[in-house]
């Protein structure tokens, strides 16, 4: 794959990589609305728009962390009005998260705040190729992150309880 470089080198190459996609990050969230949701919250109700209601575990493992964490930003966007929680009709030991119209408006406010920003900064910097290799670059990035779907969106009555305060 690295045909011809030295390994340390291929290795400088992925930090510099890091870096700069830390830095558009970075930039990226300074552009959001003032509605005061974190990243995580605004992952959240993001993974909620494109998957419809979850259980508390689904959208935990889509997020890639604890349920304790989950339970903890669930709580805060129930709190703010963003989601509400009811029972699973298929399970009905599991916690289903579902996102209320104010969370869908604030979370379709903010991605179009961010993406006139982006297309924006893309106009304005990058010739039309680099805006190609930046389309490109996002699919593989997306492939990069990318795991299965949850397997199952059931969860013990143990971990449910620490979902539901």
């Amino acid at each position: 794959m690295n045909v011809g470089k030295d390994p340390r080198e291929a290795r400088d190459d992925i930090d510099v990589l890091w870096d700069d996609l830390g830095a558009f990050v970075r930039r990226l969230r300074t552009k959001r609305n003032d509605h005061k949701l974190t990243p995580s919250q605004i992952q959240a109700l993001g993974h909620l728009d494109r998957q419809g209601p979850l259980t508390a575990r689904a959208l935990a493992q889509f997020e890639r962390v604890t349920p304790q964490s989950i339970a903890k930003t669930v709580t805060a966007l129930e709190e703010q009005g963003m989601v509400t929680r009811s029972s699973d009709p298929s399970d009905g030991r599991a916690v289903l998260v579902t996102m209320t119209e104010l969370g869908s408006s604030t979370l379709h406010e903010d991605r179009t705040k961010r993406t006139a920003w982006l297309a924006e900064v893309i106009d304005a910097e990058c010739t039309e190729a680099e805006r190609d290799l930046l389309l490109i670059a996002g699919r593989i990035l997306r492939k990069l992150g990318q795991d299965a779907p949850p397997a199952s969106t059931s969860v013990s009555t143990s971990e449910e309880s620490l979902m539901n305060p």
